[in-house]
């Protein structure tokens, strides 16, 4: 593993120190700065193949630790110079003890200076490949995602797994088995990279598999050692939500009644994905029932072993053939096979592919992806196939090592989550601006750290080094991991390299002494047993808990281990998404250097006040949870972008500066509101969600119409009674929305009116939703015309009318549509020609709805979702739409547990 990206990191620290200049009172001190950033710029070139010499990689990385608690000490030492605190400026002693800080750390500089000098006399010795220059973002931003609409497209990765894709359902689904059949086990047995969870997805994502089996749930077991019983409680949250999330059992043993009651009721398909060790097996085997009804359990697993005792198939996923190689490369690689001059050209690449990637579709796919990234010549396509060659055909390497230096970092980190876990896209985009590994040195012109990490992701998706596992519908990737072999590589080696450290033991021994002091530290089951030591602690810089339990032991301890290292004041990023109610201190605000706080969906009900003084605070995110009010002090942070609340109502001050802010989501204004006159202060926002009083829309549309970047708006009127307002598209001096070029996600709540004029909203609107909207004239031959709609949704009395057609020609890029609580809709017509792409419908508590026609002629059409409709007019529809459809149907009622 090469230390370069190491290098840039702590370039961009020493660089943005020089930048400020409040840091330094004395130029000499600056000066040394700017020496060791010279010489640290010098060497950059020389680190690209350090790796050849681990040991040399080592003192490199301790070098560099060195310099970087150097500068993270100091600055936490002297936070009221550097955040214009003049009260203290000019007092004595606290000049003295600045003066004093800032002599100490360039001692530390020269100490760092004299380590890598040994480095440098080690260059002349250091050869290897070179890099790329990081894409450039407009290219990146232009190309897109090559896999964007992909997701419409279940089995895009299915070449050479079509036999087994057919043996595999043939066995779920025999013809002649009893519905008796007791339970059956199936193995899917192969080599790392040899498409077992492909081939698993795809079957488990088949229209004729969802209608056969009633319980689908999907878990992975790789990490199963240090979470158990999360594992027992994913798949109890698949089968029944309302259960899961109603009370969380305490013993693991009540989890696993609860889950063998719940998938004994119906048939049901288990898929136990990456399962590596017998124990493992066998601590699930147990909590399966024998249903007698045609059950199926499939396990993808290395080992055939783990599972001969239960298993009576196996479906073996082997190498793929040649042709079925060069299949999958020529559409990985996005090169048609036309596209070579002579047979002789075509011969020699195909060869050279088919020998370095050994017929294996993860292999195949990498080196795929790499060269769609490169458009050059043949004999350009040639040396990268050789340069991979001489790394020994290692292509997992090679594809990490043809990487842009700053993008590893930003791929090393996914390495901190467990194995397959499914990383929000906005929470790790967030991550890597927070940690530094996204900058805002690179960034230029318009682009913000937020467009460069998206330009980040979207070259590892292309390069299939990061895997979407959840797509929004209208094509944006909403859940991301690393690749399951990839993980296994360079999750590791990133820990190994002191990027981060994983807390999953509940007990320790030398041996696990970690090679660095921890910085960035994951914890999976809580932070209990976590040791106190320095090595531990005296450094730490992140911490991310990724317990989801919902009994009160997690909290206490995080709050315990906060008390520990809050003094410590390193600490840029807590993120405790999820964490059921952890308790934070309330000297949470001595955090100087905090610029991430994640406490998404913790059902927290307060926060320590001091929280909102936090001076380097970027992201504070406290939507879903119980937060009901926040200091208006938080509007003081002039470095804040993103601020998640759930519709929280500060009246009682102005906002006083806000000019960074890219998100402010869940904001209230009543009326009269102090905050009405100065939102104009308020002009970068690329998200915004808004609550406010209906009278006082006039100035909220007059700020709305100046935020020409927004790309997200939730508009919610509500009156001072609690019920709907209105919300008028347009004022008498401005129209908002017709010039928003940027925005594609609308959510308006609130009567419209009437009807709805296509020509006042956002050109190329991809999602809209309507809710309370009071329509009485059927919006859809309207709304059929905005040409980029990918989502529609009609929620709670959005339509108030008895009748509704989608007529021909309308709606030609529409992938969603959601029916929600039309209380007055009786007919529901659908033209041939209309909605050409439509995937999924969803119709819910649309009680009086008796007819639904024309929805065969939607070829498309993948999936029909009715939730709470009456019994007679489900069947009618189950029998009337076909075979190629998905019809499931729900029926919600109140959990006895929340009663």
């Amino acid at each position: 593993m090469d230390a370069e990206w190491i290098v840039s990191l702590l370039m961009q620290k020493l660089q943005a120190l020089l930048l400020d200049q409040a840091t330094f009172t004395k130029s000499k001190f600056r000066n040394r700065v700017q020496r060791a950033t010279n010489k640290l710029h010098l060497l950059e070139q020389r680190f690209r193949d350090a790796g050849n010499d681990q040991q040399m990689v080592r003192r490199l990385l301790g070098a560099i630790y060195f310099a970087e608690d150097a500068i993270d000490t100091f600055l936490t030492r002297v936070p009221s110079q550097r955040h214009g605190d003049s009260s203290e400026k000019f007092q004595p002693f606290t000049s003295l003890v600045y003066l004093w800080s800032q002599y100490l750390f360039t001692l530390k500089i020269q100490k760092f200076m004299a380590q890598i000098q040994v480095v440098d006399g080690y260059n002349n010795n250091i050869s290897g490949l070179s890099l790329q220059n990081v894409t450039s973002h407009g290219q990146q931003q232009r190309r897109g995602i090559v896999s964007t609409s992909s997701y419409l497209d279940e089995e895009k990765d299915a070449v050479g797994l079509e036999d087994q894709v057919r043996e595999l359902v043939g066995r779920l689904i025999p013809e002649h088995e009893s519905s008796q059949a007791a339970t059956e086990v199936i193995s899917v047995v192969g080599e790392e990279g040899s498409g077992k969870t492909i081939l698993a997805r795809i079957v488990y994502e088949r229209v004729r598999i969802k209608q056969h089996f009633k319980i689908r749930v999907w878990v992975n077991a790789s990490n199963f050692e240090f979470r158990a019983r999360d594992v027992m409680f994913e798949m109890l949250k698949q089968v029944d939500e309302i259960v899961a999330e109603a009370e969380e059992p305490p013993l693991e043993q009540d989890l696993m009644s609860m889950l063998s009651e719940l998938l004994g009721a119906d048939r049901y398909l288990i898929i136990v994905d990456d399962v590596g060790m017998l124990e493992v097996w066998e601590r699930l085997r147990i909590v399966f029932p024998n249903s007698n009804n045609g059950s199926k359990i499939i396990v993808t697993t290395r080992n055939a072993n783990v599972v001969a005792r239960d298993s009576s198939p196996t479906v073996q996923t082997c190498r793929l053939k040649n042709e079925e190689s060069w299949q999958l490369f020529l559409k990985k690689a996005c090169i048609p096979e036309d596209s070579f001059s002579n047979n002789l050209e075509l011969a020699t690449f195909k060869e050279q592919i088919l020998k370095l990637c050994g017929g294996l579709p993860m292999s195949i796919i990498l080196i795929g992806g790499l060269l769609s990234l490169k458009e050059s010549s043949h004999d350009e396509r040639l040396s990268v196939i050789e340069n991979a060659s001489n790394l020994g055909g290692d292509i997992f390497t090679f594809s990490y090592q043809e990487l842009p230096a700053a993008i590893k970092p930003c791929f090393l980190y996914m390495g901190l989550f467990p194995k397959a876990f499914e990383v929000p896209v906005r929470r790790l985009f967030l991550l890597w601006i927070a940690e530094g590994l996204v900058s805002h040195s690179s960034c230029s012109g318009e682009l913000t750290p937020e467009d460069v990490a998206n330009a980040y992701f979207e070259e590892l998706i292309n390069r299939n080094m990061i895997e979407v596992t959840k797509w929004r519908s209208d094509g944006i990737p909403k859940m991301c991991c690393m690749p399951g072999a990839l993980y296994d590589v360079f999750s590791p080696k990133a820990a190994d390299m002191g990027l981060f450290y994983v807390h999953c033991k509940s007990h320790y021994t030398s041996g696990d002494l970690p090679p660095f002091a921890v910085r960035r530290l994951a914890s999976y089951l809580g932070i209990n047993y976590y040791p106190c030591s320095d090595q531990y602690i005296q450094h730490l810089r992140s911490y991310v808990c990724l317990s989801k339990r919902k009994r009160g032991i997690p909290a206490v301890e995080i709050g315990k281990f906060l008390n520990k290292i809050i003094d410590l004041g390193l600490l840029t990023v807590l993120d405790l998404e999820g964490v059921y109610k952890p308790r934070l201190p309330n000297t949470l605000g001595k955090l100087f250097n905090l610029t991430y706080l994640g406490l998404r969906s913790t059902v927290l009900e307060s926060l320590p006040d001091s929280v909102c003084d936090l001076p380097r605070l970027e992201t504070l995110d406290v939507k879903h949870t119980m937060i009901t009010t926040l200091p208006s002090s938080i509007w003081m942070r002039t470095n804040l972008r993103h601020l998640y609340m759930d519709w929280i109502n500060f009246d009682d001050m102005p906002i006083p500066s806000a000019s960074k802010l890219q998100t402010l989501w869940g904001l209230s204004i009543s009326e009269y509101s102090p905050v009405l006159s100065t939102l104009n202060k308020i002009t970068c926002l690329r998200k915004l969600g808004l609550s406010f009083s209906s009278t006082s829309q006039e100035p909220i549309n007059n700020w709305i119409v100046q935020l020409t970047n927004l790309q997200s708006l939730r508009l919610r009127s509500v009156k001072k009674s609690g019920e709907r307002g209105s919300i008028k598209l347009v004022t008498s001096t401005t129209s908002e929305l017709t010039k928003h070029q940027k925005l594609l996600d609308l959510y308006l709540l609130g009567v419209l009116p009437r009807p709805v004029d296509v020509k006042r909203l956002p050109p190329n609107l991809k999602i809209l939703t309507l809710s309370m909207s009071g329509l009485r004239k059927d919006p859809m031959r309207m709304l059929g015309r905005l040409p980029h709609l990918n989502i529609l949704r009609l929620f709670a009395e959005s339509y108030l009318g008895e009748e509704m057609t989608c007529h021909h020609g309308g709606f030609p890029h529409l992938h969603v549509l959601k029916l929600w609580n039309l209380m007055e809709l009786k007919e529901l017509s659908v033209e041939e020609g209309a909605m050409t792409c439509l995937r999924e419908m969803e119709i819910r508590a649309c009680r009086r709805l008796q007819r639904l026609d024309g929805l065969r002629h939607v070829t498309t059409l993948k999936e029909l979702t009715l939730t709470n409709m009456a019994l007679d007019f489900a069947k009618e529809v189950k029998e009337s739409i076909g075979t190629n459809v998905f019809v499931r149907v729900n029926e919600w009622k109140p959990c006895p547990l929340l009663a």
